[in-house]
């Protein structure tokens, strides 16, 4: 197996100050693949850096499957039996059909459709909290939106907003002690995540009304109904997905700004930029650090040998950063052209599990950070803000930040 100095990229402590992206950076310049240890079931993990290597593997799930999740770590065996039933866990053909049950509510019309709503909240996320001067921007602005929103979609409750964003939170950032107490926890609560979404469904059987959720229940999967378990799982992959990538991005957003204020007055000064800013963003700090697919069996990748069942970890935010595709890729440049990072991110991923909500996704960064920059000027830090302990999210859990009200 390769050998390398730089062996321990995955480990938490590593990534106490967010993704180290410098290092990635190194990696990238000097391997395609790159076998590192874990303390995890099987030992160890393949890394892939560059953006062909990483489509070939995303993009092939006849070569390597999701079933055992986008995960490093192996899922206990009732917590796996589960999963496996679940969209996010599926390989084609199945993943197809079921994908088929929800790609309608993210596409063009539904999302022209739900903008003066988002709008609508957007103005009245910052009306809460532009008059104070400042707020601490995860939990009072970047998550509020796409939370709201797939709230919305999916029919719940406002009684039960806190609650699904506990276990949501539980889940994503299991190796958070702020957020669980172990990593057991992290599966425990996406099990209650899909029994919540369960009830979700019985509830809409019971009491029908315009939302997603009724749609999926009474579509057909498989020339089946849906099952209120099955919804329960798609549920759960909709709402991690749906709430916690457009959280981090919009907080790195700001930070970004933050960093770079010149790139802050040029959005200000020409709304026509964010889409640019939106598309760089996404570049800069992708939120989701990488995704886990396992071989089905003995083949070759990236000129070396690997086993079936040996797990190999794509690097998303690598190709990003990849100055063989990027002119000056650790500049934070909003008039960067958009259609160039579309068209070389991976953000999203790739192949069949390529981010279902990506339109969505864009649209409530489009909408919050046009209304951020109508409205707030000189954002600054009220202090260092502390990232999430994780090596699969990058993103804060706590960023206080200051401003002033813009007035022209």
């Amino acid at each position: 197996m390769a050998d390398c100095p730089h062996r321990t990229l995955l480990d938490l402590d590593n990534f106490a100050q967010g993704t180290p992206r410098d290092q990635i950076d190194a990696l990238r310049s000097e391997h395609r693949i790159l076998w590192e240890p874990d303390d995890y079931a099987t030992g160890g993990h393949w890394l892939l850096f560059r953006q062909a290597d990483i489509d070939h593997v995303l993009q092939s799930p006849d070569l390597f499957t999701n079933s055992q999740g986008p995960l490093l770590e192996d899922f206990p065996p009732e917590a796996l039996a589960e999963q496996q039933q679940s969209l996010t866990f599926m390989d084609p053909p199945r993943h197809r059909r079921w994908r088929g049950l929800v790609e309608y509510a993210f596409r063009s019309a539904a999302l022209k459709a739900r903008e003066p709503m988002m709008c609508d909240v957007a103005t009245r996320i910052l009306d809460a909290v532009v008059p104070k001067g400042e707020c601490e921007f995860v939990t009072e602005v970047a998550m509020q939106l796409p939370m709201r929103v797939m709230y919305h979609v999916l029919g719940v409750d406002e009684a039960d907003f806190a609650r699904v964003i506990d276990l949501t939170n539980t889940l994503a950032l299991a190796d958070d002690p702020d957020f669980a107490e172990n990593r057991a926890a992290g599966f425990a609560a996406s099990m209650e995540l899909i029994a919540f979404g369960e009830r979700l469904a019985a509830d809409h059987r019971v009491h029908p009304r315009d939302s997603t959720t009724m749609d999926i229940l009474n579509a057909e999967a498989d020339g089946d109904r849906i099952s209120d378990r099955e919804f329960g799982r798609l549920f759960n992959n909709l709402i991690v997905g749906g709430i916690e990538t457009t959280r981090n991005t919009l907080a790195w957003a700001m930070v970004e700004f933050i960093r770079h204020p010149d790139q802050y007055r040029l959005l200000q000064n020409d709304p026509e930029l964010v889409a640019g800013a939106v598309e760089e963003i996404l570049r800069f700090r992708n939120p989701v650090v990488y995704l886990r697919r396992t071989a089905r069996c003995d083949q070759e990748v990236a000129g070396q040998p690997i086993k079936a069942g040996d797990k190999v970890v794509c690097l998303l935010g690598s190709p990003n950063r990849d100055p063989a595709l990027f002119e000056d890729p650790g500049r934070f440049d909003i008039t960067r052209p958009p259609n160039l990072a579309r068209r070389h991110m991976r953000t999203f991923g790739a192949g069949p599990h390529y981010c279902l909500g990506i339109q969505q996704a864009k649209m409530n960064l489009t909408v919050m950070l046009s209304e951020i920059a109508r409205r707030i000027d000189n954002p600054r830090l009220l202090e260092e803000p502390a990232p999430a302990r994780s090596i699969f999210l990058d993103g804060f859990k706590s960023l206080r930040v200051a401003f002033d009200e813009r007035t022209s």
